[in-house]
């Protein structure tokens, strides 16, 4: 039989006059009316259920279709936006172009890849008389007017920029992060989905093309505006060679945290320099102290990793690669042209007060100089594609195929087998990784099986490296992970994760050098976690409590480490 709904009315009738065929009563053990129009009506029913579902259901390709990722954000596509472009070399004036359009319009937001960024331009805005909140993913501080009216612009890190908000105006900082395979698809979802009826990209040339590529899907209007350097750059004929020759305003650019402070003792050590360190272990709050102290003349020379290279003004007459070098995670890789000359572009920089100032660039080894002078006068290349991740509706609508308890790094894996031999034209899928490893820390204690799916997708964003890492850090993350399974009400104190006795104490005076760098290795961990936990209670609030006391130890940690520093000096010169 195949019965159609139409005909509904005329079926049940011919069944209550009992003209049906009786075989197929017979065969389908049917002993009642009440039971045949049951069976009929069951049918009916899963095929209608059938037939609206083959036409609403989109195709599984459809489902995750990464090949154009524009249409994740429907709101934005409706929208005619303009896009700006203002593109050039490190010290061009091309960010405080575009910092003065935010500054006047009625609405808008700052979008910057550090915290570090983010408050300098919040500060900078509200000395100015210009109110401005500051958003970042550990904290939120809004700018009221007097009449109790919350500002209407913002700065903030890049993946906070409220997808849901329209605006007159976004500044997306250091566009060239979009190709990044970490941290790239924030800046791709904020240039496809912020309602912003202008952005404002800003960062080097070699963005141009792609995003050339990705406004013809988007509809966008798109000009480019290019600016030159301000202030000449020039790479020197010879290497420095040793340390002795260092000279006021110097900074020398190292690749790891255990180079940059033996370099640091050894220069203290054996010239009357005093030595200024910024790494990307430092507290932005420390660095920015750092880097403070050394344009006041409170240092004479900065030791420092590629950190210089984005979000710190600097008075620097001259950049020394003590290496050309750098570990990737996997293995050591040699610095890429852009590498090369964003931080090579930290040189000379202007300033209202001096103008333009010409900058210098060399090598500490002789070995390198060839390499330095080769990317310099190279040809930044173009990026080809940018980093896409998707967004939490795409992924709940891949997930929605897995049985309930399988866990999500499982279908992770699964997604990254899938999309593996894609080749999409301007996208690429963010590395997976650190995202797996985060999502693997659920297995211990099954507490996959007690997370929702929206809290593991955001605790997958959540800003920790499990591969990078120290054990103690990764087991306090665990804590904070089952804190949210057990939707337990905790501060920072109840997890038992901070070391007291150093934080609380003054330098010691009859210490070594190893010591106090072991004591900075362990006051680093603690403001990690110190972070994560801040992190986590703007998320989680009710869990998560006492945000205030989080911050007071945030701040204690943080001056606890600058005393540690003055500590390792001090030792330099005594020692």
């Amino acid at each position: 039989m195949n019965p159609q709904i139409a005909n509904i009315t005329q079926i049940i009738f011919l069944i209550q006059l009992q003209r049906y065929p009786q075989d197929y009563v017979n065969f389908n053990g049917i002993t009642s009316h009440e039971q045949f129009v049951s069976d009929i009506l069951t049918k009916l029913l899963h095929k209608e259920y059938i037939r609206i579902k083959i036409r609403e259901t989109r195709p599984e390709s459809e489902m995750i279709d990464l090949s154009n990722p524009a249409e994740w954000f429907p709101e934005a596509r409706k929208m005619k936006r303009k896009i700006i472009m203002h593109v050039g070399p490190t010290n061009s004036g091309k960010t405080y172009s575009s910092l003065q359009t935010l500054k006047n319009a009625k609405s808008g937001y700052y979008a910057g890849p550090l915290r570090l960024l983010a408050r300098e331009i919040y500060e900078r805005f509200n000395q100015e008389n210009t109110k401005c909140n500051l958003i970042t993913g550990e904290e939120v501080i809004p700018s009221v007017d007097e009449f109790g009216k919350l500002s209407e612009i913002s700065s903030g890190t890049i993946e906070m920029i409220p997808l849901h908000k329209k605006m007159d105006i976004c500044v997306i900082d250091e566009i060239q992060m979009i190709a990044d395979e970490n941290r790239g698809a924030a800046w791709t979802n904020a240039v496809l989905g912020v309602l912003a009826k202008e952005l404002h990209l800003c960062g080097e040339e070699s963005a141009v093309p792609l995003i050339e590529k990705i406004t013809k899907f988007t509809g966008d209007e798109l000009v480019i505006k290019k600016y030159e350097r301000l202030g000449k750059l020039s790479v020197l004929p010879t290497a420095l060679q040793d340390v002795k020759n260092l000279q006021k305003g110097d900074c020398l650019i190292a690749f790891s945290k255990r180079k940059i402070l033996e370099l640091k003792c050894k220069i203290e050590q054996s010239t009357k320099l005093k030595v200024g360190i910024i790494y990307g272990a430092l507290p932005p709050e420390i660095r920015s102290q750092e880097a403070n102290g050394f344009n006041e003349g409170k240092y004479d020379v900065l030791v420092a990793s590629d950190a210089v290279g984005m979000g710190l003004n600097l008075r620097i007459k001259r950049i020394i690669f003590h290496g050309v070098k750098k570990f990737n995670g996997n293995e050591m890789k040699p610095l890429t042209v852009s590498a090369v000359k964003q931080i090579a572009g930290r040189a000379g920089r202007f300033s209202k007060d001096k103008g333009e100032l010409e900058g210098f660039v060399t090598s500490y080894m002789k070995r390198d100089l060839d390499f330095i002078k080769t990317m310099m006068e190279s040809p930044t290349k173009n990026l080809n594609k940018a980093c896409i991740w998707p967004t939490d509706l795409v992924w709940k609508h891949y997930m929605a195929k897995f049985p309930k308890d399988v866990p999500f790094h499982k279908i992770l894996h699964q997604f990254e087998l899938e999309t593996k031999s894609l080749n999409m034209k301007n996208y690429f899928i963010s590395d997976l990784d650190s995202r797996n490893e985060m999502l693997k820390m659920f297995l211990r204690e099954d507490l996959y099986k007690r997370t929702t799916i929206e809290d593991q997708l955001k605790l997958s964003l959540a800003p920790i490296n499990v591969l990078m890492n120290s054990p103690e850090v990764i087991e306090t993350a665990f804590k904070f992970l089952r804190n949210i399974t057990v939707c337990a009400t905790n501060n920072v104190f109840d997890f038992d994760f901070l070391h007291e006795p150093i934080i609380r104490r003054t330098p010691k005076v009859n210490t070594t050098i190893a010591d106090t760098v072991e004591t900075l290795r362990l006051l680093e961990d603690n403001h990690r976690v110190v972070l994560l936990f801040l992190w986590l209670s703007q998320r989680w609030p009710t869990l998560f409590v006492d945000k205030e006391g989080a911050m007071d130890i945030k701040s204690l940690i943080e001056k606890r480490i600058s005393q540690e520093l003055n500590n390792l000096r001090r030792l330099n010169k005594t020692g």
